[in-house]
């Protein structure tokens, strides 16, 4: 397994403290993504559909990292209007 040094060393914009937007992120690989990146100290913005699973992955992601170190926004992000 790699560790979290042998990441961050590979691509420093994954260090604690950074920020990462994580679309679909409400299931799946976008909410493991977000789970490992908190785990790794970072600031995480959720970005999906809305809804029942997004609330649910903000609460499991903020429970990782804090409140104040998470940010759920409810856009489809394959529509212009809603990314602008």
């Amino acid at each position: 397994m790699i560790t979290d040094a042998e990441i961050q060393t590979a691509l420093p914009a994954l260090a604690p403290g950074n920020a990462a937007v994580i679309t679909g992120a409400a299931s799946g690989i976008g909410l493991a993504a977000a789970k490992r990146l908190a785990l790794m100290g970072m600031k995480i913005v959720l970005a999906d559909i809305g809804g029942a699973r997004l609330d649910d992955a903000s609460r499991a992601v903020s429970a990782i990292a804090g409140d104040d170190a998470v940010l759920a926004v409810a856009a489809d992000v394959s529509k212009a209007d809603e990314v602008h």
